[in-house]
């Protein structure tokens, strides 16, 4: 969806992908995010890390690896601007969004576009079988 906001500047996103060699839909259930993954304007910061199913690595088990990771700003049509932790998980939403599925990840744009270091457990998810996505080093 192309839109146009007029602003007085502010932050803008980097591309996380260093390259992109895979893309697929992906179901994201709205209610799993935080503010953390999803920015002040409802979209889904580039650089976010998704298992499978289309919810964040949260654990240390197996299925924990990282399956697709988003490439670019994607709106969610969330109810409430700005979102809030509360809002979001009060939304019981899922979106079918384009994620990137195989390729590297600069891991300083991913983490500078989410405003948050990866996780110990999603450093993890990056290295464990499944996962076709690789990190670059920092």
């Amino acid at each position: 969806m192309l839109s146009v906001k007029k602003t007085a500047g502010g932050t803008g996103y980097g591309p996380p992908f260093v390259n992109m060699l895979g893309l697929q839909q992906i179901v994201v259930d709205v209610s799993a995010l935080t503010i953390d993954e999803v920015d002040a304007d409802g979209y889904l910061k580039p650089g976010v890390a998704f298992r499978k199913d289309g919810i964040l690595i949260t654990g240390t088990t197996s299925s924990d690896y990282i399956y697709a990771v988003n490439p670019e700003p994607q709106y969610l049509h969330l109810a409430t601007i700005p979102p809030t932790n509360i809002s979001l998980a009060a939304d019981t939403s899922t979106v079918p969004l384009g994620m990137g599925t195989i390729g590297e990840i600069n891991r300083d744009v991913a983490e500078d576009n989410m405003g948050r270091a990866y996780t110990a457990n999603e450093l993890a998810a990056f290295d464990r079988a499944g996962s076709h996505i690789s990190l670059t080093r920092t």
